[in-house]
């Protein structure tokens, strides 16, 4: 079982995605500073997987706290300020230091700070528990869409699937998002093969991912990120689904870089485009993906494969970390609560009531 990530006895424990899949490097911390830099550097990543370690990071921040209650409220907006500063487009990270923030206004009056603490504790607890049980219920409804969507291609034989970057147990600590309701599919039958592209620049389908499926000892192939378009065309894919760092209220889809071609060429050659992403990602709160924050990332991630360098150092580059599916290219939002379809606009809404 791959353990992305834990917290125990005050000790963040996570695995260095950085260095998959050739070294399995788990590292303990109990910095709050040490683990905003593995957010920042994507040594934890994935949207979900990000929401849970922002929880401990706090968590580990008031662990080191010294001061005085009064002094207390000053140092709580620093740190969590800082923690939000990470990753600015994932808003799993700001559901988890908003839930946080609640609490804060709601007991700093009244508790002491050991008991402030100790419910702050169980909150992170709680975000964590509540991943693994939201990427369960996404399988379960993942798999009910795709058996709708798809069933006269079912009648005669398996589905081969795309993805993109890593969306499974090392995005979000239980079996997954997109990839989890992939593996729940292969588990029913559905899925003969899965279709991992590379996800440059950083490479989380082909390390992350394929690493995955190899564990899971699920069939597949790795790809380019620019071959899907073509594997379409000979009818090598049946379905593509994927994960979200931010979903906004129209149903504009921000993921990791590439998903948009992905998106569009599915919708071009008529294939079912999907989203996978527990309700936490969903920003209600604006009206679609132009409000998202694009994250721009160092251009060596780019100039340098695992530290090579592949280009010169002074080539201008644009590295953005994440891109926008228009809703017009999803054929469904698979989310903890439910799969939905239709007018995003409405159904989404209708998750918060």
């Amino acid at each position: 079982m791959i353990d992305a990530i834990s917290f125990t006895n005050g000790t963040l424990r996570y695995l260095d995605q950085r260095f998959l899949p050739l070294q399995e490097n788990y590292v303990e911390t109990r910095s709050h500073m040490e683990a905003i830099e593995a957010i920042k550097t994507l040594a934890v990543r994935g949207a979900p997987l990000i929401g849970v370690a922002a929880g401990y990071t706090v968590i580990l921040g008031l662990q080191s706290y010294e001061g005085t209650k009064e002094e207390f409220p000053a140092y709580f907006d620093r740190l969590i300020a800082d923690v939000e500063a990470s990753r600015p487009t994932a808003v799993n990270l700001f559901f988890a230091t908003a839930k946080l923030k609640d609490l804060f206004n709601a007991h700093y009056a009244a508790l002491s700070l050991e008991a402030l603490f100790a419910a702050m504790n169980a909150a992170a607890v709680e975000i964590h528990n509540d991943e693994i049980a939201n990427c369960d219920n996404m399988s379960r409804h993942g798999l009910a869409l795709i058996k709708q969507d798809l069933a006269e291609t079912l009648k005669t034989r398996k589905l081969t699937v795309l993805t993109h970057c890593n969306t499974g147990t090392l995005a979000t600590g239980g079996s997954g998002t997109a990839l989890g309701v992939i593996k729940l599919a292969w588990q029913e039958g559905l899925i003969e093969k899965v279709i991992t592209a590379e996800s440059r620049p950083l490479l989380q389908g082909l390390r992350l991912t394929a690493w995955e499926l190899e564990q899971e000892k699920i069939p597949f192939y790795s790809i380019s990120d620019s071959s899907s378009a073509f594997l379409m065309q000979k009818g090598m894919i049946d379905f593509g689904i994927v994960g979200a760092d931010r979903i906004a209220s129209n149903g504009d889809t921000a993921n990791k870089i590439g998903t948009c071609a992905h998106a569009i060429s599915a919708y071009h050659h008529k294939i079912p485009f999907y989203i996978a992403a527990p309700v936490s990602t969903i920003d209600i709160t604006i009206d679609n993906g132009t409000q998202i924050p694009i994250e721009e990332r160092n251009g060596d991630e780019l100039r340098t494969i695992f530290g090579t360098q592949v280009a010169t150092p002074t080539t201008p580059v644009i590295n953005y970390a994440f891109d926008v599916t228009p809703n017009q290219f999803i054929n469904g939002i698979v989310t903890d609560k439910k799969a939905v379809t239709g007018n995003y606009s409405q159904e989404l809404q209708k998750l918060f009531t």
